[in-house]
């Protein structure tokens, strides 16, 4: 059996940060690898991001290399929004036989309640919530409350505190500032390659 993580997220783009926290994960719980989900159409965040194909090849160069990590499209396939629930069925039907681990930042995991069979969820996967800066008494208790309410396998974890972000290479990229050191190389060269993230509005992460 083996133990993989699902990292699910919008990733636009995806930077170091991300990179840093799937591997620190990996290692801390032993995964025997983790799986990149870039989302199709997130029904809970604002739309204004890269076309999925992008963000799908972003991901593809960012993690070359790292036999532990992959990528799979199985969001950015479905048409209509997509939601945890129906993405963790078809993991499921996949690794029948293996434990996943759905790795989340804190800020998700908050509003896991309103998650499309948010309890179905629960019963799924392991969680391992992430986040920068630690984890403060009242997120402690939002984690212990969803542990007991789900009767829910919830693991949290502080990652190194890299103060990158999505939101702030778009806004450096649409003003024309520096960012080449905030993600991979390979990265850095597609986004210029595409012209992405050029003189958009600037919402989400």
């Amino acid at each position: 059996m083996l133990s993989i993580g699902i990292y699910g997220g919008t990733f636009n783009p995806i930077h170091i940060g991300h990179l840093i926290a799937a591997d620190e994960v990996l290692n801390l719980f032993q995964l025997d690898k983790i799986i990149f989900i870039p989302v199709g159409i997130p029904p809970h965040k604002d739309n204004n991001i890269a076309p999925a194909k992008n963000r799908y090849e972003m991901i593809k160069l960012a993690i070359n290399g790292n036999r532990k990590f992959e990528v799979s499209d199985i969001e950015i396939k479905r048409e209509g929004y997509t939601y945890t629930y129906d993405t963790l069925m078809e993991l499921k039907s996949i690794y029948s036989k293996d434990k996943l681990h759905f790795i989340i930042g804190y800020d998700a995991f908050k509003e896991s309640d309103t998650w499309k069979m948010a309890d179905k969820v629960y019963e799924m996967v392991s969680f391992i919530v992430v986040n920068r800066g630690g984890f403060d008494i009242k997120m402690h208790e939002d984690i212990e409350y969803k542990k007991r309410k789900y009767n829910a396998d919830v693991k949290y974890v502080k990652i190194p505190d890299i103060e990158i972000s999505s939101t702030d290479i778009r806004l450096r990229i649409s003003k024309g500032l520096n960012y080449r050191y905030m993600l991979p190389e390979a990265v850095f060269n597609y986004i210029i390659k595409n012209e992405l993230y050029r003189g958009e509005k600037l919402e989400g992460i």
